[in-house]
């Protein structure tokens, strides 16, 4: 995940038949980070068709990464990053053996902690939605070092404006995308978030 990339587009249950034509949507309206979830059907095929098509345009990466295995497969599929639901050293590590930034979920405050002593790339909040929108703001105090927090969870067309007040960037799911919807859907999806994310504003 590049560090400023401020969406992040979680494409759960993409197909590889229509990841090449939904991440070219994606990239139309300046979203180029995109995430392909382990639970998505055959997940590693539409990695490596979205990393061979689009090259280093698009930063594409693993989701909802639980194991080494899982690890190992990114990045045989050219993906650049993995995003976990949880922290898991074995995973941490697994990805930093190969090369791969990390975007680690947390949630508590030991998590954040043993997440920057681990040197994760980012934090990502998850589930966001259930924490106050400025929950970065009260933890960075005690912490030492640049970190960068991203909100995954409960990121919707209505509160992304709040979420990018505090937060370096956020994962969005369904209000992008959702499976099987055409990409006619999926570019006026990217037009409800982008005006209502307002950057001019930034």
């Amino acid at each position: 995940m590049t560090l400023n990339a401020r969406i992040v587009a979680i494409l759960r249950g993409i197909t590889p038949q229509e990841s090449v034509d939904q991440v070219a949507c994606l990239l139309e309206h300046g979203i180029a980070t995109v995430e392909i979830t382990t639970n998505s059907p055959d997940w590693a095929t539409s990695l490596a068709r979205v990393h061979k098509a689009f090259g280093h345009a698009v930063q594409c990466g693993a989701g909802t990464v639980l194991t080494p295995a899982h690890v190992a497969t990114c990045a045989q599929a050219g993906g650049q990053f993995i995003l976990t639901p949880n922290l898991d050293a074995r995973v941490v590590k697994a990805a930093q053996d190969y090369g791969l930034r990390v975007c680690a979920g947390v949630f508590t405050a030991t998590e954040i902690f043993t997440a920057c002593e681990l040197g994760v790339d980012v934090l990502k909040v998850f589930p966001a939605g259930a924490l106050p929108f400025n929950y970065p703001q009260i933890i960075k105090g005690p912490l030492s070092g640049e970190v960068h927090f991203s909100a995954v969870g409960g990121v919707e067309v209505e509160n992304v404006a709040d979420f990018l007040r505090h937060y370096d960037s956020v994962g969005v799911g369904s209000a992008l995308y959702r499976p099987g919807q055409s990409v006619a859907a999926t570019a006026e999806q990217c037009r409800k978030l982008l005006n209502a994310a307002d950057f001019s504003r930034r």
